[in-house]
């Protein structure tokens, strides 16, 4: 299963990094081309709930929080159903760690997935997974400039 991980260091403290994404709901703020985000089953913070993360050109995917710690700064979840993307079994997850007292804040999001794509156009799979990781950081990093 491969692996994408991007990380970005954040100019604030990590408590204020948390509230800006514990809410599952959210997202759309800082993820990268801001799509209308829709909730079934609960709300943002509600371990199950399902989202639904449409895009401009209709283009759709469904995740499902399936775990989140207030204590380590962790946010789990699975993406469900149907995928436009040649990927199955796909967990993402967010982790912050504070880098000091006042900040700032490490933000890892990894995306991890099985694909049965040949190895280069895996490759160029991975590095288009990256690139919207990335760039996602930079969005939600230039909330706190």
């Amino acid at each position: 299963m491969p692996t994408v991980r991007a990380r970005r260091i954040i100019d604030a403290p990590v408590a204020t990094v948390w509230e800006a994404i514990r809410d599952f709901g959210t997202h759309a703020r800082w993820i990268e081309h801001h799509p209308v985000i829709s909730l079934e089953g609960g709300d943002g913070l509600t371990i199950g709930v399902k989202r639904r993360v449409t895009y401009g050109d209709g283009s759709y995917f469904d995740e499902v929080l399936t775990g989140m710690d207030d204590r380590t700064w962790t946010q789990e979840y699975d993406v469900v159903g149907d995928l436009p993307l040649p990927v199955y079994n796909v967990y993402g997850a967010m982790q912050l760690t504070p880098v000091g007292a006042e900040g700032p804040t490490l933000v890892e999001r990894r995306l991890t997935y099985d694909t049965p794509l040949p190895e280069d156009e895996a490759r160029a799979f991975q590095a288009s997974r990256f690139a919207l990781l990335s760039d996602s950081l930079d969005i939600l990093a230039a909330l706190f400039e």
